[in-house]
């Protein structure tokens, strides 16, 4: 009978060891499941950070695009405006010098 008693105390030590041994795996498990968890969330915020900054890269690349562009079409405004004026001030030169060329026969004639 002590001997029973022996071997049921010995198996019961055993049994619980190993449930205690299972329970410790258990919390291994959930602590890697959390610490990987962790992991992605920490991916995921660097992987939207990262498209975040090339979205303010690829609105500023635009904005200075369309800068440029304005600065390109505000030199050709200021370059036709400049062609127009010396055209007029040639137009007005060719007509001054035609009406003193027509006083000059005029005067010339008489």
């Amino acid at each position: 009978q002590a001997a029973e008693a022996q071997r049921r105390k010995q198996q019961q030590e055993q049994q619980a060891a190993e449930e205690q041994r299972r329970k410790q795996q258990q919390e291994q498990q959930a602590a890697e499941a959390q610490r990987r968890k962790q992991q992605q969330e920490q991916q995921a915020a660097e992987e939207q950070q990262a498209a975040e900054a090339q979205r303010r890269k690829e609105q500023q690349a635009a904005e200075e695009k369309q800068a440029a562009e304005a600065q390109r079409r505000k030199e050709e405004k200021q370059k036709d405006q400049a062609r127009l004026k010396k055209q007029a001030a040639e137009k007005k030169k060719a007509e001054a010098a035609k009406a003193k060329q027509t006083s000059n026969k005029k005067t010339g004639g008489k």
